[in-house]
């Protein structure tokens, strides 16, 4: 039970750092030859990465039981997957202004809010609370999402984080 604490934790934490306001931006990616298309394009993948982030804090609030643990993974592991689609196609894209970046991260921010609202100290005891099958069915779900995480925050930062 302390390990699925544990990666709970720490996958929370890297989910929640897709909009981390205090990291610093990748300062060599800012581009002042950005064009509008690319800035429009990456504030509409910066919605879908809140909407994805709401969506996996309410997964993981249903859970319950094996049966919605089962759910939530597969949800878990699709919103991993729209993650990976999303930093392929910034790869694409040039680096907005410093402007831009602090824009899309101010609204990524606010949103931010509610999503930690969901993610607090009472889904943890309802995590531990569940029987050992559904434990290990989160812990694999968040070591996946974890995995995927780690795999798309370079570019994730590229797009969205501004400096100090």
């Amino acid at each position: 039970m302390k390990r699925l604490s544990i990666i709970t934790n720490l996958a929370i934490a890297v989910f929640l750092s897709a909009c981390d306001k205090n990291d610093t931006a990748n300062r060599d990616g800012n581009s002042s030859g950005s064009s509008q298309t690319d800035g429009a394009r990456q504030e509409e993948i910066a919605n879908k990465i809140m909407d994805s982030m709401r969506e996996f804090a309410k997964a993981i609030s249903a859970v319950s039981d094996t049966k919605t643990a089962r759910s939530t993974a597969t949800k878990i592991n699709e919103i991993g997957e729209q993650f990976s689609s999303m930093a392929k196609e910034l790869e694409t894209l040039e680096v907005a202004t410093q402007e831009m970046r602090e824009s899309i991260h101010q609204k990524m921010a606010a949103r931010e809010a509610e999503i930690e609202e969901v993610m607090n100290e009472k889904f943890m005891k309802s995590l531990q609370s569940l029987n050992p099958e559904a434990q290990k069915i989160m812990e694999k779900a968040f070591q996946d999402f974890f995995e995927v995480r780690q795999q798309t925050k370079k570019e994730f930062d590229r797009h969205f984080k501004v400096g100090d």
